[in-house]
């Protein structure tokens, strides 16, 4: 009886022994995928970095996802690099007196010794950007690190100071030569905007540029549709506030309206190209700053959101502005335009015959050609629209939106870009921009809810008749 028992209690341990055996040898066998599957996750996010890392360091960078708005007006920005300095105040004064909003890309150092500008900057709407702390290239550009701390540092001023932290960051010098795929990459993931310029105005290329001849290299600039202009505020730059009213000035009778720069305008960013800095980007360190950038992104996506919402209600307002302003010149544009030419004869241009929009004069290019006496041919095939006058031969392209200038049948410039609409079949052309490439300019515009005048000087090639017929080799100049 003993015996059985025994044997018993036995061959049951032997079968609880063989119970664990097998649960132990199923969840081997069962850990073995899921051990593969996640060391596979690692092993593919590892090569995943790996392949972005190569990437990078050949000079390319990956496609952003990011969307902007086109703004339905041709908008100039406004950008000043290196302040606050005394002449800033200056500069907000004749903004503010000008109705413009701009964009001060600032210096972290200048900031916290200029603090009350910073806060003016904000207060009056205009857009904060981030231009490095000290603004010195040697150590901005001798490793990403570097160049992150100081933005950092410069945002932690801009908070303290005026409870914001710009997402716009202006490199100093611009990126070319000085950026690398890394850099680019790295703010990206960071959330920040990098923006360069395609205008420059040349205040800076050495000191005391004179005011005359920043404003040269301004109207020698290309017309976009969104012009993006380099200015200074720091010290040194009185021309740059001497010409800037002038400038404004100039934009405006083209047509053009001002804004400050937002996340949502699409940058201006200089090509990648050879850096001119000596600094090496191994695997584990661009490991470690992607990490760092994206956890800056984690980090601030409400103070992303506070930034939107904040340029949402500024982009509201600026809607309301321009309503405004449109309502008020729709009011006064049922006026007759008087055309007064110098050294010929004077004429009028019905009310139904232009368009004032934007405090910028618009009318057919036909009616404004033949009423000078020239000539205009329409290829509806092509899509183009040939406007002789005196010497000159202008090719308006609706299909490139571009126009082509010849002087006595030779090729002396191409305008890309170019302000042009079709509207009820007819070429919509500037009168300004039309006038000055016929080799005219205007001397005057007077644009009252009374009187709408426009005086002209012509060069010259040909003088207006009391039949508006030309007489070659006589005097004409004309602007308008």
């Amino acid at each position: 009886m003993c015996f059985r028992v025994k044997h018993s209690t036995n061959r049951q341990k032997r079968v609880q022994l063989w119970v664990v055996v097998l649960l132990l040898v199923s969840l081997f066998f069962f850990t073995i995928p899921a051990r593969a599957t996640e060391s596979d996750g690692f092993s593919a996010q590892a090569q995943e970095g790996q392949d972005l890392y190569q990437k990078l360091k050949t000079g390319k960078r990956p496609q952003s996802g990011k969307t902007f708005e086109t703004p339905e007006q041709p908008t100039v920005y406004l950008t000043f690099d290196d302040g606050p300095s005394k002449l800033t105040s200056q500069v907000l004064d004749i903004l503010d007196k000008e109705n413009v909003k701009a964009t001060f890309f600032a210096l972290g150092e200048q900031a916290e010794a200029h603090p009350a500008l910073v806060k003016r900057i904000v207060q009056d709407g205009h857009t904060l950007g981030n231009h490095s702390y000290n603004h010195v290239y040697k150590e901005l550009y001798s490793d990403f690190q570097t160049f992150w701390d100081q933005i950092q540092r410069s945002e932690d001023v801009f908070a303290s100071l005026a409870d914001t932290r710009p997402q716009l960051v202006r490199a100093p010098g611009g990126t070319y030569t000085n950026f690398d795929a890394y850099y680019y990459y790295l703010m990206d993931q960071a959330g920040y905007t990098i923006v360069d310029w395609n205008v420059d105005s040349g205040d800076s290329k050495r000191l005391r540029v004179p005011a005359n001849e920043i404003w040269q290299t301004i109207k020698g600039s290309p017309l976009e549709h969104e012009i993006n202009i380099l200015f200074h505020d720091g010290s040194g730059h009185e021309s740059t506030v001497e010409v800037l009213p002038q400038v404004i000035s100039y934009y405006k009778k083209l047509g053009y309206a001002f804004a400050p720069l937002t996340t949502q305008v699409k940058p201006k960013q200089f090509p990648v190209g050879k850096p001119k800095w000596s600094r090496n980007m191994s695997l584990p360190h661009f490991q470690e700053l992607l990490k760092e950038t994206q956890q800056y992104a984690l980090a601030h996506v409400q103070t992303d959101q506070d930034q939107k919402d904040a340029e949402q209600h500024l982009a509201k307002q600026t809607a309301v502005a321009r309503e405004e302003t449109a309502q008020i010149l729709s009011a006064q544009a049922a006026l007759p335009l008087q055309v007064h030419v110098a050294g010929g004869s004077s004429f009028t241009i019905e009310s139904t015959e232009y368009q004032l929009r934007a405090n910028r004069i618009e009318l057919p290019l036909r009616f404004l050609i033949e009423k000078m006496g020239g000539q205009v041919e329409w290829l509806a095939e092509k899509k183009t629209a040939n406007a002789h006058f005196g010497v000159y031969d202008l090719e308006y392209d609706l299909s490139t939106r571009s126009i082509r200038l010849y002087t006595l049948g030779n090729s002396v410039a191409s305008y890309s870009l170019a302000d042009m609409d079709l509207q009820d079949g007819k070429i919509i052309v500037p009168l300004r921009k039309t006038i000055d490439l016929i080799g005219g300019r205007i001397t005057d515009t007077v644009i009252e809810s009374d009187k709408r005048e426009v005086s002209v000087a012509l060069r010259p090639f040909y003088i207006f008749k009391e039949n508006n017929s030309l007489l070659k080799n006589s005097l004409f100049a004309m602007g308008g």
